[in-house]
């Protein structure tokens, strides 16, 4: 019997030289095999740590995973300039939420975080045992936009491309609603965009926008206000399922 392969720890250094942590989990099946690589993009204010539930089906599958901290989250806080991290909610209302957010959008640089994906997973497809050439792309809230974003830079070697409740568009810039549209609709890797249908950060209404007419862009919306992550054992079936289709 072969030895399992054991997790690797990723630091890749971003455009602005902030270290970008994560870590590439093999599956513990098939050793000494290539396996397909999903690269996944959390939340905030989360770590990579959230994608727990979802990297265990993905090892199940015999898809290696590699989960990162987005910038000023977790481990990916050190800068040239030094530590940078996220400012939080100061309370419970979704006014303190938004105001976290917004002031870490400007001063983390979240326009940012598409070339940090594509960092991320070129460093990934680099590693032994790993197939480049069978991606899989997945995004939470503001890493929803990101992947989309960033996938076309890996052409015919993306699988799929799933994002749940994909939001905080905003930060990506005032083009970012038009620029990802266009990206869904030049880039026909199949993709499948989840969100409750009163996501309070306008999942649902992106999910619409960006899938409108287009038929490899596949929609699962489900009720109630959750939002990326915490829907995630609603959407679960349909995730495995897609995954399952265009492996």
């Amino acid at each position: 019997m072969l030895p399992y392969l054991v997790p690797l720890t990723m630091s890749v250094p971003a455009v602005d030289g902030l270290v970008l942590r994560g870590t590439l989990t093999y599956p513990g099946t098939d050793m000494g095999t290539r396996y397909p690589l999903a690269v996944l993009a959390h939340q905030y204010p989360a770590t990579r740590d959230s994608w727990a539930p979802l990297t265990a089906d993905l090892h199940a599958m015999g898809i290696a995973t590699l989960a990162f901290d987005e910038r000023g989250h977790g481990d990916s806080i050190w800068s040239p300039a030094g530590v940078r991290v996220i400012d939080t909610p100061a309370g419970p209302t979704m006014q303190d939420f938004g105001t976290a957010f917004v002031s870490s959008a400007g001063t983390l640089g979240f326009h940012q975080i598409a070339d940090d994906v594509t960092r991320v997973a070129s460093w990934g497809t680099s590693q032994n045992f790993i197939d480049g050439g069978r991606l899989f792309f997945f995004g939470a809230s503001v890493g929803g936009p990101g992947v989309l974003l960033a996938a076309p830079a890996f052409g015919s070697a993306v699988m799929g491309i799933v994002t749940v409740g994909a939001a905080g568009v905003p930060a990506y810039g005032e083009d970012a609603m038009a620029r990802i549209r266009a990206t869904c609709e030049q880039f026909t890797t199949p993709c499948l965009l989840t969100s409750a249908e009163g996501d309070p950060f306008d999942g649902a209404a992106n999910v619409r926008a960006w899938s409108a007419r287009l038929d490899h862009v596949k929609v699962k919306l489900v009720p109630g206000e959750g939002h990326a992550m915490a829907i995630f054992y609603e959407v679960r079936d349909a995730i495995l399922d897609f995954v399952t289709r265009v492996k």
